[in-house]
């Protein structure tokens, strides 16, 4: 009896081993290699272009395109939708290849799945710290960077605070022809999130 659970133990230990060979793996110099550390709370935009904004001049007397704005829906860790109004310089043209985002603002009303179905669970808002559009060479499509500032919440999200960023791309759609946004956002919640 005592031989059965000494062959037991060393065939779970050896099943344990190779699982932490399959999580820890050795480079080729030796070194040991950790796995990567999980991501933060990754929601996925696909908007639409809901106004082109007004063009205008800043404090600094630069032409500006004020409230640059996207409306649509989010799905993964936040699902709700999403609304970004940009202040852009240079004012937004064909000619640029890169815009500065200078200010603005988001929202992010959440809907989450419950016993009950899915139902409102408060906002999370708050304002553009910086960004950049890069267009490309057809001035068609730009790749957007931006750090969003997490400045509160409504209900379940009330008294948060942290950053999030979203990496993404601006594009026309051949078969709408309307200026969609896609990208992800990941967020880094500072404050510790109320117990729901």
């Amino acid at each position: 009896m005592n031989t059965s659970k000494h062959i037991l133990l060393t065939a779970v230990l050896v099943v344990l081993s190779a699982l932490g060979a399959g999580v820890m793996a050795q480079s080729k110099t030796g070194a040991i290699v950790q796995p990567p550390l999980p991501i933060g709370s990754v929601t996925t935009v696909n908007a639409v272009e809901v106004s082109d904004g007004t063009v205008g001049f800043n404090r600094m007397k630069d032409e500006t395109t004020f409230g640059y704005s996207f409306l649509g829906p989010t799905v993964g860790a936040f699902p709700g939708s999403f609304t970004l109004s940009m202040n852009c310089s240079p004012a937004i043209s064909i000619s640029n290849e890169k815009n500065e985002l200078t200010g603005g603002s988001w929202t992010l009303p959440v809907y989450m799945a419950t016993i009950k179905g899915t139902g409102y669970d408060g906002s999370l808002y708050g304002t553009i710290d910086k960004g950049t559009m890069i267009w490309d060479k057809t001035a068609t499509k730009a790749t957007m960077y931006i750090v969003l500032n997490v400045g509160g919440g409504t209900q379940a999200w009330d008294g948060v605070g942290g950053y999030a960023t979203f990496t993404g791309t601006l594009f026309v759609d051949e078969k709408t022809q309307k200026t969609m946004l896609t990208g992800d956002l990941v967020f880094n919640i500072i404050s510790v999130l109320p117990i729901q």
